[in-house]
């Protein structure tokens, strides 16, 4: 029994180092952690220009860049409702904004996030925002601390336990 355990200890564990492993290669041309993300302004959904700045209310902001076209996005989006803050308290802790890169429209926009049912803030970034944010793979997160700084990067395929860990940890 306790040589059972220890070989699936140990067929676990490789299968962990193995995914870290694929993770950290996977992020290497992403922003580095404690880079300083500066303040903007983005429109939404509606048009309106929300203002990014720093220190946020929040301790943590999950900042999740989607395609449209994408399809890990598309199965994965629905997740981030799970991490949506459901109360003034929660917000306080992590704060998640989506920002749709790569698309033809707002309509285009607007009509995956519908197909998702993802329901927290949407927000259209440009060209030149996919490249501060150095994002070439869809979908690509960052974890930002109270003051914009770059904490955490991923991209591809995540489960909402797999975000929650990353922003939390």
């Amino acid at each position: 029994m306790k040589l059972k355990f220890k070989k699936y200890f140990f067929e676990v564990l490789i299968v962990v180092i193995l995914f870290t492993g694929l993770s950290i290669w996977m992020s290497r041309n992403m922003l580095d952690s404690g880079v300083q993300i500066p303040a903007q302004q983005l429109p939404n959904l509606s048009g309106e220009l929300v203002e990014l700045q720093w220190p946020s209310e929040s301790k943590r902001t999950l900042v999740y860049f989607f395609a449209p076209w994408c399809t890990f996005c598309k199965v994965s989006m629905p997740g981030l409702n799970f991490l949506l803050p459901d109360s003034d308290q929660a917000a306080k802790k992590l704060n998640v904004i989506a920002i749709g890169l790569d698309y033809q429209s707002q309509e285009e926009v607007q009509t995956f996030i519908d197909g998702t049912g993802f329901t927290g803030q949407v927000l259209l970034g440009n060209r030149q925002l996919a490249q501060q944010f150095q994002v070439q793979v869809y979908p690509s997160y960052y974890i930002l601390d109270q003051n914009g700084v770059v904490l955490r990067r991923d991209q591809g395929l995540s489960t909402p336990p797999g975000l929650w860990l990353r922003a939390n940890l």
